[in-house]
């Protein structure tokens, strides 16, 4: 497998980093989409399951995010990371022109990840969101909602605390020490703005994904506190006829790192998805 770092113009030409993991003559490439906060090194589990089955792995760290330029955690409107997307999207496809491509986001890449499908659907062979919701959860307080709304235009790059547990991303003590420890992780601290602008996501949730009609997989942690929404509403909130949602019982947010003997299934079912649908 081969492993490539590299650069690419996004919008206003901030620079984006990205990488990439390239099995030998890969059949399919996965676009991956990650969350707030974080960035595309935390997705290795992914990649470790997936790459042996001749999926490549493209993955950048959004603006604001990881090693990519920019203020932290800041955004203008959620459309600069769709646009971005689209750039690495069109990077992989000159790379790998005979190659379908399949976008998985998780969280607020989740997000990221409908708004494009939204705006690009016929490019993509399939779509596969994790941590997503049809709102914010319990764990996203009330006065940080109202704060965001009250100072969204006042003060868009003034920086407040979202009050994230990483507690409550995984069972697994030692993903959470290493989150907690990751100097490219900054969930301590969300402008404004960008948390307006998530708010303002779910506003249209409904309407995004009634239209959508490519193949879906949602795969979410039955104990994820910081989105909300059922199994029964997000199968209402989609129409594609080809939709598998699987909630796993017990589990916190990021399903993919959960203690091994729980994301092994997660795993499986992410590849065997991937499988029945090239």
């Amino acid at each position: 497998m081969e492993h490539i770092e590299g650069e690419f113009k996004g919008v206003k030409d901030l620079k984006i980093f990205y990488q990439a993991w390239i099995p030998e003559k890969p059949k399919a490439v996965v676009q991956v989409v990650h969350g707030f906060a974080e960035h595309s090194g935390r997705y290795m589990n992914v990649v470790n399951q997936i790459t042996p089955l001749k999926y490549a792995i493209y993955a950048d760290d959004h603006r604001g995010h990881g090693k990519s330029d920019g203020k932290r955690n800041y955004v203008d409107n959620l459309d600069q990371y769709i646009e971005d997307e689209k750039v690495l999207f069109d990077l992989i496809k000159s790379k790998h022109p005979e190659l379908p491509i399949f976008m998985l986001g998780h969280s607020m890449g989740s997000m990221i990840a409908l708004l494009f499908t939204n705006k690009y659907e016929p490019v993509l062979k399939g779509l596969i969101l994790s941590g997503t919701g049809t709102g914010a959860g319990e764990g996203t307080s009330k006065t940080l909602k109202l704060i965001v709304r009250g100072l969204a235009k006042l003060a868009p790059k003034k920086y407040i605390n979202p009050g994230l547990k990483a507690e409550k991303l995984s069972h697994d003590s030692e993903v959470v020490q290493a989150y907690e420890n990751d100097p490219l992780v900054n969930s301590d601290k969300i402008t404004i703005r960008l948390g307006f602008e998530l708010m303002k996501f779910f506003a249209k949730f409904d309407p995004i994904t009634h239209s959508l009609k490519l193949p879906l997989l949602i795969q979410c942690g039955g104990e994820d506190s910081l989105v909300k929404g059922s199994e029964d509403a997000l199968r209402n909130a989609f129409n594609m006829e080809d939709k598998t949602i699987l909630i796993y019982d017990g589990l916190y947010h990021e399903v993919y790192n959960e203690i091994i003997e729980e994301r092994e299934k997660v795993l499986n079912d992410l590849s065997n998805w991937l499988d029945k649908h090239i």
